[in-house]
């Protein structure tokens, strides 16, 4: 195949040495493929041209497309006594084609591309080749190395390549050589980074052999430091003056925020030079994760408890499609204000916006949910802020009496007022707080007066108000901790008619209304007494005899005027729409529980007296007196003529006593022929 003769006859370019840069060429004489390179000095970089024959033969042009051509470097190393070692090192450099495989013809023919050799420090004698077959193994199958006899043997028979050495004589191609003096290398190897917690780890080894007149250069870069790049690519110097020998160094991200991939760099800084070149491993080849900076949740979180289950539920709404980001859940007694990481309940994938925590048996209490966002690097924000997503308090509990009941009140005689209730609770150590209100039942515990705390289990409160109201509402509340909880905690929850009274109490005396009628009233008697009368008056009226009358009188007519038990309980005399009733005193009730009515006015009073009864000796004389006494009772109690003009008062009463007093003398008058008889 055409293939095989072409890849068989590929020239190999050696370069004759100038002043500054040294090139060499080598040209295929069947191909015409050409290699070129040049090795510049000042850089100590080698940079090789390879560039496809002029032609129009489509079949070498396919075969330049798709067949595989190893570039080698073959390299003689001279020692520091000046000697040449051997035939050379075969080192494969890369595997190329000749024209991509998108190329058309026309771009094939005659394509040229380069290619930068960075060379080992040494001084060599150089060949570049192009093979399309690999060279066997440098070493044996027995373990032995080939020696420079075998290279040359094993090339003659089987000529892959095209070649400038001298050993190759036989071969086509030139015999010149391309000479790399390469100074040798200044910079610390094996660098490595590691980054945790904050902190990011920088370890190397450190050269033996080298003087220590110089300090270690740390950079850090966004991007892969090369030779070629390092002039311009933008850099941070992380530190000039790390001693000469030190072999790690650490660097500390707490001040400022970092969240990044970065590639970090070593070198040698003497007094007049630093080794940028990179050919060691001074440089990571591969970035560093940073990262010391918190994922933020933005959103709402609420908390539910039900009390079916004895679950409550933590909704977050949305969860985050991230696979380096977890939640976490949190949860406080108090109203938390940073989270503590033994306070966490569960860590569940960032992708979930719900989750279920059951509340064990026996609990009863108040819970602050929170949840935070967590990264690989082990980044969360623990401080809260107001829009940290916080649930409000909910009450989980797993018991069944929580609170008082049967909440009372009572008022004493000296104004104290006595809040007692039941307890239920079982909680030795749990306290009451009590709670008074003047503007309606209490309901919540805003604008109400806390009265005082004391031990739940005395069922009692005493309190004496200051400013005693007509109407007021007391409630009691619990401060407990309960369960495993060992914070006590207040349960401010208010049930009317449980904890709370549904009714108001009367913390003043109770007010007597004073009675305000149109009109006076008076009683007198025909023994001389007299007085006022009003609502609630209590009047004894004294020692009267048979014959005294009393008379109770009002300033104008009224309604009715009424005595009641006067002959004994349930009896009754009254006076309608009239001003006055009277009466004789001989009744056997002694009392008189009188009421003056007129419309809706109304006072009541009570009269009493002793009535003293006359003895008389003689029967006749007895049976006239008490004929006289029934003609004087039914005189006094014949219907008196009134005035329909409304006399005063005081002029009827004058009137009756005149009266009473005719009535007395003509009793006396008749008898008197009696008397005058019995002296004859």
């Amino acid at each position: 195949m055409r293939c095989a003769v072409l890849f068989t006859s590929l020239l190999l370019l050696s370069i004759v040495p100038l002043s500054t840069n040294v090139t060499a060429e080598g040209i295929d004489s069947d191909t015409g493929v050409i290699i070129m390179a040049e090795f510049n000095e000042s850089t100590e970089i080698t940079n090789l041209t390879i560039t496809a024959p002029q032609t129009n033969d489509s079949i070498l042009l396919d075969e330049f497309r798709t067949s595989e051509i190893h570039l080698f470097r073959i390299a003689s190393e001279r020692d520091p006594n000046g000697t040449w070692s051997g035939y050379g090192n075969w080192e494969l450099i890369e595997n190329i084609t000749l024209c991509s495989r998108t190329m058309l013809n026309s771009e094939c023919s005659g394509n040229t591309f380069q290619m930068e050799i960075h060379p080992p420090p040494g001084y060599y004698f150089v060949n570049y080749a192009l093979t399309t077959a690999m060279p066997p193994s440098l070493i044996e199958p027995n373990g032995a190395y080939w020696d420079n006899n075998s290279w040359y043997q094993y090339y003659v028979n089987n000529p892959p390549i095209t070649s400038s050495n001298h050993y190759l004589q036989s071969l086509p191609g030139p015999t010149q050589y391309l000479y790399e003096n390469i100074s040798l290398i200044e910079s610390v190897e094996n660098l490595s980074a590691s980054y945790s917690d904050g902190v990011t780890d920088l370890t190397w080894d450190y050269p033996t052999g080298l003087d220590m007149n110089h300090s270690i250069m740390i950079y850090s870069h966004d991007s892969p430091a090369t030779r070629e790049n390092w002039s311009e690519m933008p850099k941070t110097i992380v530190s000039s003056s790390v001693p000469a020998g030190t072999t790690s160094y650490q660097i500390n991200h707490s001040s400022s925020s970092v969240e990044r991939d970065i590639y970090y760099s070593v070198t040698l800084l003497y007094p007049t030079s630093e080794d940028t070149r990179f050919l060691g491993s001074n440089t990571l080849t591969s970035p560093v994760w940073e990262d010391n900076v918190a994922p933020l949740f933005i959103g709402e979180l609420s908390a539910i408890f039900d009390v079916e289950t004895g679950t409550t539920t933590i909704d977050w709404e949305e969860g985050v499609q991230d696979d380096d980001l977890t939640i976490n859940i949190y949860r406080s007694s108090i109203e938390p204000g940073a989270l503590a990481s033994n306070t966490l309940v569960a860590t569940v994938d960032a992708a979930q916006s719900s989750y279920e925590i059951e509340v064990p048996f026996g609990e009863h209490r108040q819970s602050w949910y929170a949840i935070t966002l967590e990264d690989s690097q082990g980044n969360e924000i623990m401080e809260l802020t107001e829009s940290s997503p916080v649930s409000d308090p909910v009450i989980e509990s797993t018991i069944s009496t929580t609170t008082v009941s049967g909440i009372d009140t009572e008022r004493y005689a000296d104004g104290t007022v006595a809040i007692s209730w039941n307890d239920n609770t079982n909680n030795p150590i749990a306290l009451a707080k009590v709670w008074r209100s003047t503007s309606g039942p209490i309901d919540s515990l805003d604008d109400v007066e806390e009265l005082g705390i004391t031990n739940l289990s005395s069922q009692q409160f005493l309190h004496n108000p200051l400013n005693a109201q007509d109407e007021a509402w007391y409630a009691v509340t619990i401060v407990a901790a309960w369960g495993s909880e060992q914070n006590p905690w207040h349960d401010e929850r208010l049930f009317t008619g449980v904890n709370s009274l549904s009714q108001p109490l009367r913390e003043t005396d109770e007010e007597v209304e004073e009675v305000v009628v149109s009109f006076t009233s008076s009683v007198m008697t025909t023994t001389g007494q007299r007085a006022n009368l009003s609502d609630g008056s209590m009047v004894s009226l004294g020692a009267m005899n048979e014959g005294d009358m009393i008379i109770i009188s009002t300033s104008s007519t009224v309604t009715n005027i009424s005595c009641q038990d006067i002959n004994g309980e349930g009896t009754s005399i009254n006076s309608q729409s009239d001003w006055a009733l009277s009466f004789s005193a001989n009744q056997s009730g002694e009392k008189c529980l009188g009421l003056i009515v007129n419309g809706d006015e109304e006072i009541g009073f009570i009269l009493t007296w002793n009535y003293i009864e006359t003895i008389v000796e003689d029967d006749d004389d007895d049976d006239e007196r008490a004929g006289e006494e029934r003609d004087d009772k039914d005189e006094r109690d014949s219907p008196k003529s009134r005035d329909g003009d409304g006399m005063e008062t005081v002029a009827t009463v004058i009137l009756t006593i005149v009266i009473l007093a005719l009535i007395v003398y003509l009793l006396v008058m008749m008898r008197t022929p009696e008397y005058a008889e019995e002296e004859e």
